[in-house]
């Protein structure tokens, strides 16, 4: 697994629940928010990845594993890695570790597929896009 890209995140009051834990369904948030970090901060673009006139890469499978509590106030890293690339997908996947004491406390994957834009049929993954997340 190559790591792409790393970042420092602060859990926020508004994205935990009642107790003060992230809740479950942000932590797919953070993780879609430090791809898209990823992209803007690429040699590509941003707008390479979600505005591409010639394809499109919907997400065709996701999952969490969520290992230790993440609580508000709290400050995490955040890992994007390339886990896997396919002749038409790519998997993503974002760690989130305490600052504190690197623990582990979630790990989200995604499996995005390129497809063509007009017809929606799927597409080899470009080869701009091998060479950037390193196959």
């Amino acid at each position: 697994m190559k790591n792409l890209f790393e970042q420092n995140i602060l859990i926020e009051f508004g994205d935990s629940d009642p107790q003060g834990i992230l809740y479950f369904a942000n932590t797919y948030k953070l993780a879609h928010q430090c791809l898209e970090t990823y992209w803007a901060q690429n040699e590509l673009g941003w707008k390479f990845w979600f505005q591409n006139p010639e394809f499109a890469v919907p997400i065709r499978h996701s999952e969490c594993d969520y290992l230790a509590p993440m609580k508000a106030g709290e400050n995490y890293k955040s890992t994007l890695m390339c886990s896997k690339i396919g002749d038409s997908s790519v998997e993503f996947s974002c760690s989130f570790s305490n600052l504190s004491d690197d623990t582990v406390c979630a790990t989200v994957k995604t499996v995005h597929v390129f497809v063509d834009r007009k017809s929606f049929n799927k597409i080899s993954v470009p080869e701009r896009i091998r060479i950037s997340v390193g196959s």
